[in-house]
């Protein structure tokens, strides 16, 4: 399976953080999706918005117990959805992304997410705290 990424995980030390693996991956665009920050933090989701793009990393071939340990990371707050993203260089993949749930949109500010800035501001700190987790047990972002 494809996983597009367009938060943290677009960074492979944070994938490698949460998988334990690395994966071959490629830059990509996901079309009618909007990117905007998490209010209070330092992440962003993703809705459906008509005419926008959100540009990412895309991951080949996740396996079962990344993917498992993936869907813990993200948590309550996403669905993962089925999408086709355009790979850089071209070409259309199909893979699946976590979308904020529609339950869930409230949580949204209108600021857009820059990975610019949380590579300056927040990854060091991600990257020094982050343990990952038992499937039991989740860890904050």
């Amino acid at each position: 399976m494809n996983l597009f990424t367009y938060g943290s995980l677009m960074i492979p030390s944070v994938m490698h953080a949460v998988t334990g693996r690395d994966f071959p991956h490629r830059e990509a665009t996901l079309r009618d999706f909007a990117r905007f920050k998490v209010k209070g933090q330092s992440y962003p989701a993703i809705i459906y918005q008509r005419g926008t793009e959100t540009g990412g990393i895309i991951y080949l071939d996740i396996d079962a117990p990344s993917l498992e340990r993936l869907d813990e990371f993200e948590g309550d707050l996403y669905d993962r959805i089925s999408v086709e993203v355009e790979a850089k260089g071209g070409g259309t993949l199909a893979a699946e992304t976590y979308a904020i749930k529609s339950r869930r949109r409230h949580l949204l500010s209108s600021e857009p997410w820059d990975l610019e800035k949380f590579k300056q501001n927040h990854l060091q700190a991600f990257l020094a705290n982050y343990k990952g987790f038992s499937l039991s047990a989740r860890t904050s972002r």
